[in-house]
């Protein structure tokens, strides 16, 4: 099917920076399961199957983004990135780190790291009855918790602040990458170079290889699987893990602190059902809300999709969003449901071989959120006096700000309740 014969887009993926986007999805999948989008100059893939169709080809048919934008990443994160990486040396570093953020990997840092950073970070504003939860907390948590897991200095406010800052155009490229500027590009390749800087003594002084902490594994494992596995490189995968580690993870955050202000009695459906329904909210946020909307990437020969022939070199956006709200898989799939059977069947991680490395400790980390403020606020909502949140972003989105009030505890869980979160 050339794009001639495909129905086109009824506005660009491009243009609805700001937007509620879930009813420009709608009428883009009412066009059919792989539609042509001119002003991206890309086919957008809408369906759930088509989705992990096109995921399951990734290191095959298809490879990461355009050739220009691709170069641009390069010299942003390093040809050793993970999301860079082709071949089978993707398929060994994608193994390691896998393991490396593993379940029971990762529940080692739940009790001894994540909880105690999670309710520090509340106690700063707790007695204050109010606060905006994105600058206070979403965009604080992640970043320490994956620095906690890297063995960085976590408690250090000052330096965990300036990798934040030194990020932030970073996360502007990566969001606005299919639509962005000269400019956004110039400002992200400054901060890769600088988070380089602000990285390097902590793989430097690792170099022998003898901790237990993952810069030193990178050192003493690594090379191993990967010959000529070098500084350069772990100083990449640390930069990328970094940034991958909190950016998502932040937006993440946020859009499931949104749904516990405003969806109607949820915060009792938590109450009364505990363990069990905190880890389906997180999977429910995760495929309502997730973080990232789509994925670019380009052929690499001529392959067919979902019924939809795709030529060499075209570009192929797999709109996750959209195929999370895939009424073919999801019964009303509009409808935040903690009952649903199998509430894992997203794709807010990606999926085949370029799935989420990080999936465990983002997580163990809104799980512990959702806990925390289940036991220690009560009647929390959004200020109605403040300006209300909007669902902004391009390929990045949440919801922000979130001026939320509340009761500082006793307990909303009660002690049984406490038991189990404990």
């Amino acid at each position: 099917m050339s794009t001639a014969e495909t129905p086109s887009c009824p506005v660009s993926l491009r243009q609805i920076v700001g937007q509620d986007p879930y009813p420009i999805y709608e009428e883009m999948r009412a066009r059919g399961n792989v539609i042509w989008d001119a002003g991206m100059q890309a086919w957008l893939v809408l369906s759930a199957d088509g989705c992990r169709e096109m995921m399951r080809t990734d290191l095959d048919a298809i490879r990461f983004w355009t050739k220009d934008l691709g170069e641009i990443a390069r010299d942003i994160q390093g040809s050793s990135s993970l999301t860079l990486m082709e071949g089978e040396d993707h398929r060994r570093l994608h193994t390691w780190w896998l393991q490396q953020y593993s379940i029971p990997a990762m529940e080692r840092f739940r009790v001894s790291s994540v909880r105690p950073l999670v309710n520090s970070l509340i106690d700063r504003f707790i007695e204050h009855g109010h606060v905006d939860l994105i600058p206070e907390y979403a965009n604080r948590l992640p970043i320490r918790a994956i620095a906690t897991v890297m063995g960085l200095p976590w408690r250090d406010d000052a330096w965990i602040d300036e990798v934040y800052e030194t990020m932030k155009p970073i996360e502007t490229f990566f969001n606005f990458s299919m639509a962005g500027d000269a400019e956004i590009i110039a400002n992200a390749r400054v901060a890769g170079r600088k988070l380089g800087d602000l990285l390097l003594p902590f793989v430097e002084e690792r170099r022998n290889g003898l901790g237990d902490d993952i810069i030193s594994r990178m050192w003493r494992e690594v090379p191993k699987l990967i010959p000529g596995w070098d500084l350069p490189n772990i100083l990449t995968n640390l930069r990328h893990m970094l940034f991958a580690g909190s950016g998502t993870t932040s937006h993440a955050l946020a859009s499931t602190l949104y749904l516990m202000m405003t969806e109607p009695g949820l915060i009792d459906q938590l109450k009364a059902n505990g363990e069990k329904a905190i880890r389906a909210l997180v999977e429910e946020s995760l495929r309502l809300h997730g973080p990232v909307h789509y994925r670019s990437r380009r052929a690499n020969r001529d392959f067919t999709l979902a019924g939809t022939d795709i030529l060499r070199d075209q570009a192929v956006i797999s709109v996750q969003s959209a195929a999370n709200r895939d009424p073919q898989r999801y019964e009303c799939p509009a409808r935040l449901d903690l009952g649903r059977t199998n509430p894992r069947d997203h794709i807010a991680f990606n999926f085949g071989p370029r799935t989420c490395v990080g999936a465990n400790l983002a997580r163990l980390e809104v799980q512990e959120t959702i806990r925390a403020f289940l036991d220690r606020v009560e009647d929390l909502r959004l200020d109605p006096d403040a300006p209300p949140p909007r669902f902004g972003g391009l390929q990045l989105r949440d919801f922000r700000p979130l001026h939320a009030l509340f009761t500082p505890g006793p307990s909303l869980c009660g002690p049984q309740l406490n038991d189990q979160f404990r």
